[in-house]
């Protein structure tokens, strides 16, 4: 039994070591309701259950803005296409809206 329990403090030394290494700084600011899955969930509980987060929204906020950290360099690269996009869209309404002037 005393292995069983030194496997798991090492198993939740290492998460939380490796959490806190790559965790990003940045302040919590708004709500995002959301629902999981009970396989999710009973996760979350783990990672409480283990100190390693205090509560399952921090477990959660850790891990999304993680996972949204490492996509960074692609979700700019989307958000510069999509202004692309956005200008194109603008300059079709335009062109629209004044061959719709023209026929009144």
């Amino acid at each position: 039994m005393a292995q069983k329990k030194k496997s798991s403090h090492k198993l939740k030394d290492e998460l939380a070591e490796e959490l806190a290494r790559e965790k990003p700084a940045s302040k919590r600011g708004s709500p995002v309701m959301t629902r999981l899955s009970d396989d999710l969930i009973e996760m979350l509980d783990i990672l409480v259950k283990l100190d390693i987060f205090k509560t399952k929204s921090e477990a959660v906020a850790s891990i999304v803005e993680k996972t949204l950290h490492e996509l960074k360099d692609d979700i700019g690269a989307l958000k510069t296409e999509i202004t692309k996009i956005e200008k194109i869209q603008d300059s079709a309404k335009d062109a629209i809206s004044d061959a719709l002037q023209v026929k009144q």
